[in-house]
């Protein structure tokens, strides 16, 4: 298997953890800590290239099972933060289990769907089941940003996996009738962020702050950028969550309107390796599991810049190997 490894890919992936580093440093966050988890996740990397990834599909009901206990766990003794629940402690280290359940959630949906090659209404439901446990866990955390991601991922593994037009337009139906419901489930902060969303001079300092501040920050980058460690709104603290949420926004202000399209080039050309790796797969379990690695890297990459410059809602997702 390690003879077949997309070494472009893994290029990708050095090239964006280092940049990553490079920004959590600038961000006078904890780089040794992101350093040390970037190392775990190539040995992780490393080990997973010995192994045949379908083997993946005898382990998915045992995935399945152990993310809904974390994020039950969540609910019963996690500690909360930023005003949510959403931490686990484990061996002093805090542990964020929604974040887990998207990559779980991936490896489930491809689980299950490469079972059958016809889309019935029957494995149709069983797909949104499968999906609906952890989602409405995640949501009344409440993680609003992580459950758009499984939302964005339920779906595009549906339509991979060869969902009917029919099927799709009732998911996107019932999503535009869940809609009203939707501020009964989240914090005071969180609504008041989807109503200033398009004007947030309407409260500089408390909705508005962050994406002001971010929008300031990109701006104030220009065309070169200000230089690594150089950025004014990211050094002095203006820029809130400046090594998680608005990552971007300190960068972009760094290194400016090239070096965020040098950024976004990496990711594009990683995303169009995951849909090659798709292709090239052996089998459907593996075009699933790699194309819904696809859909949830890009929904975050877009979530997260779109945040940044004002295109988006802030959603608290974080930016793929970067934050």
């Amino acid at each position: 298997m390690i003879a077949r490894i997309d070494r472009l890919q893994v290029l990708l992936v050095v090239m964006l953890a280092a940049l990553g580093v490079m920004a959590v440093f600038s961000a006078h966050a904890d780089w040794v800590r992101q350093v040390v988890w970037v190392l775990l996740g190539g040995a992780v990397y490393v080990a997973a290239t010995f192994h045949d990834f379908r083997r993946l599909r005898a382990l998915a009901p045992a995935l399945y099972a152990g993310m809904l206990l974390m994020l039950i766990a969540v609910h019963l003794i996690g500690h909360t933060a930023l005003g949510a629940r959403r931490w686990l402690s484990v061996a002093g280290f805090p542990l964020e289990p929604s974040e887990l359940s998207k990559l779980a959630l991936v490896i489930v949906l491809a689980a299950y769907l490469s079972r059958t090659e016809r889309m019935s209404w029957r494995v149709f439901a069983g797909a949104l089941a499968l999906f609906a446990a952890p989602a409405g866990l995640v949501l009344t955390q409440p993680d609003l940003g992580t459950t758009l991601v499984l939302v964005a991922v339920t779906f595009g593994v549906l339509f991979l996996a060869g969902a009917r037009p029919a099927q799709l337009a009732s998911l996107v139906a019932g999503g535009a009738l869940a809609l009203p419901l939707l501020p009964y489930f989240l914090r005071g902060y969180q609504r008041r962020r989807l109503e200033i969303f398009l004007d947030p001079s309407q409260d500089p300092l408390g909705a508005g702050y962050n994406l002001l501040q971010a929008r300031i920050a990109v701006g104030s980058g220009g065309l070169f950028g200000r230089g690594w460690l150089h950025g004014l709104q990211g050094q002095l603290g203006f820029v809130p969550e400046r090594a998680t949420d608005f990552v971007f926004a300190t960068f972009a202000e760094e290194f400016g309107l090239l070096g965020s399209l040098v950024l976004l080039t990496l990711f594009g050309t990683l995303l169009i390796r995951a849909l090659r790796s798709a292709t090239l797969s052996p089998d459907r379990f593996g075009e699933l599991l790699a194309g819904g690695t696809f859909v949830m890297v890009f929904v975050q990459v877009v979530e997260n810049v779109g945040m940044n410059i004002g295109l988006l809602p802030i959603a608290g997702i974080p930016l793929p190997l970067i934050s």
